[in-house]
């Protein structure tokens, strides 16, 4: 399916990205059906030769890889996908933005500790605004197998986290508040960066699977790749390539022209100056017919 084609439920998303910003976080639930799922799973079934040697495999126990989306072609289905990429556009409320990680993480079980500890994103050093850590990135976390029981080792969170200055509170191993996503096969969340987050200790009998993939905007830097080889690159319509980082202009990052940015056209449809004018037109016509009725 094209980004012109997707179905767009504006009140949907509205409730969406009003809970992203009170939370920091929300659950998407259902935004892969299973055939999608089972694609993946054998997709990093058929490369994890080349992933258990990769030079970009990180030092933790079961495998964490990143970038994905290069390794097969199954992944680029995840680059915009119709039940996440709206609310992510949303909820970085602009055009000019970029793929910034695509990331894998097999957890498996482990009685003696978790796979990574409490911290938040944003790189090093982090940037604040009044002490509190500056919005410029979020994170779609796809559940590519079940985690629905205590301590699969399914991500943490702490909700409202992104809006203290600095860490929150402990008691214990873990902070005040926090939460475990307990999801199924198929769902997805995204979270911001500023959210405390962690992954629980995996006391079950299996693996847990989850593909992240992060946008920022197109000033900033991706995490995990300078460019894309033309072979990837030729793959993707206009829209992906532009979240490949892909540009015209000498200063397309910066300063971005609509040939940098295909993107602007939908987003403005449906996030910005195009759907204001239409709601404002809406908002017209029924205050004008219900004049013309009194």
């Amino acid at each position: 399916m094209d980004l012109d084609d997707f179905p767009i439920d504006t009140d949907v998303i509205e409730a969406q990205h009003r809970a992203f910003c009170d939370h920091g976080f929300v659950v998407v639930p259902k935004a892969l059906p299973r055939a999608l799922v089972d694609e993946l799973l054998a997709a990093i079934d058929q490369v994890r030769a080349e992933l258990e040697v990769s030079p970009h495999r990180q030092n933790n126990y079961g495998l964490s890889v990143r970038p994905m989306i290069d390794k097969h072609d199954a992944f680029l289905k995840l680059l915009y996908h119709p039940t996440t990429f709206p609310l992510t556009v949303r909820c970085l409320n602009h055009y000019s933005i970029q793929l910034m990680v695509s990331h894998l993480v097999e957890v498996p079980p482990n009685p003696e500790r978790r796979w990574v500890g409490w911290h938040s994103d944003g790189g090093t050093p982090a940037i604040e605004v009044n002490g509190i850590r500056a919005f410029g990135s979020l994170k779609i976390g796809y559940v590519l197998t079940d985690s629905t029981a205590e301590d699969a080792g399914q991500l943490m969170v702490v909700p409202g986290s992104h809006r203290l200055q600095g860490p929150p509170p402990f008691d214990g191993d873990d902070p005040v508040g926090a939460r475990q996503l307990k999801l199924e096969a198929g769902d997805a969340f995204l979270f911001q960066q500023g959210v405390w987050h962690a992954s629980a200790p995996n006391h079950g009998e299996n693996n847990r699977v989850n593909l992240y993939y992060g946008y920022n905007y197109r000033h900033q830097r991706p995490i995990d790749y300078d460019a894309f080889p033309d072979t990837l690159l030729q793959k993707c319509t206009p829209f992906g390539r532009q979240l490949l980082g892909v540009k015209a202009t000498h200063e397309g990052y910066y300063l971005p022209t609509e040939e940098d940015t295909p993107l602007k056209p939908w987003f403005e449809t449906h996030f910005g100056a195009g759907r204001a004018a239409a709601t404002h037109a809406h908002i017209h016509r029924v205050e004008f017919v219900g004049g013309s009725q009194t």
